[in-house]
Parts: structure tokens; sequence; C-alpha cells
């Protein structure tokens, strides 16, 4: 009975909902970031669509931009998504304002419940210092400044 028990957590474990660290992002008003979204279940990664929402992804009308199955770039509005099908995924924000401050989720549909990453934007009114040097896990903060 004992041995039911832990594979059936271990079967409902992989129905749940998964979310990685925390990407933080930073741009400047009037910019694009680019923004690299990355799941560790490659197998998922590959063929089902991907998603980015503007908030906790609760209902369709949180999704920004969304992959079809068989588009992998999709351009709405100021967003545009490109599915590498290889587990990875981008979004780009172009003409950035303060109000883009905030959390977002990059998504990923799944059987049962997605999976979801993290994402932090800060938008500011300048662009860094020319002797900017990112710090450990601000990588992605650099390469905003530069788009």
């Amino acid at each position: 009975m004992k041995i039911l028990h832990v594979v059936s957590c271990c079967l409902l474990s992989a129905l749940c909902v998964v979310e990685s660290a925390i990407t933080k992002v930073t741009g400047v008003v009037g910019g694009k970031v680019t923004i690299r979204c990355s799941h560790a279940d490659k197998w998922f990664g590959k063929s089902n669509d991907k998603y980015f929402c503007g908030k906790k992804c609760d209902s369709y009308n949180d999704v920004l931009v969304k992959t079809q199955k068989n588009k992998n770039y999709i351009e709405r509005g100021r967003y545009a998504i490109h599915d590498y099908r290889d587990g990875g995924f981008t979004v780009t924000i172009k003409n950035l304002m303060k109000s883009d401050s905030g959390t977002y989720w990059c998504g990923v549909e799944r059987f049962g419940l997605d999976s979801f990453q993290e994402v932090q934007l800060t938008v500011t009114d300048d662009s860094p210092p020319s002797d900017y040097s990112p710090g450990a896990g601000q990588r992605q903060s650099a390469e905003a400044y530069r788009k």
C-alpha cells in the first residue's frame, strides 16, 4: 500500500504546475526587450504551444501573444513570440512604456497543468551608463539595453 501511495504521488507531481527561477529584464522607454524563456522539460518544449501573459495567466484574456501549432513566429501588437522548437522561445516587447514594468509569465501548454516561468520587467527612462557591467543573473538586462 505504501508503494502505491509513492507511485501515485510521483504521477500526480508530473501534472503539477512547474515554475522555474525568476528572469529579470530591464529596458528603456521607447526601446525593446527580448526575453528568453526556456523550460526544463524539453519534450514538451518542442511541439507544445507557447505563450506570454501579462498577469498570472488565469484566463485567456491574460495572454498577450501565443504560438500556434503550425506557426512558430507570431506578432500581435507590440508583442512577438518566436518558438525555436527546442524547449526555448523568445518574446519581444517593442515601444516600451513605463507602465510595462511588472510581472509577466512565459507559459508552455502541457497535458494537465501548464508550466510557467516568471519574468520581472523594469522599464527605465534612461539608458545604462557606458561602463555598465551586469552581475551574475543579470545577463538579459544588459542584452535588453543593447536592443
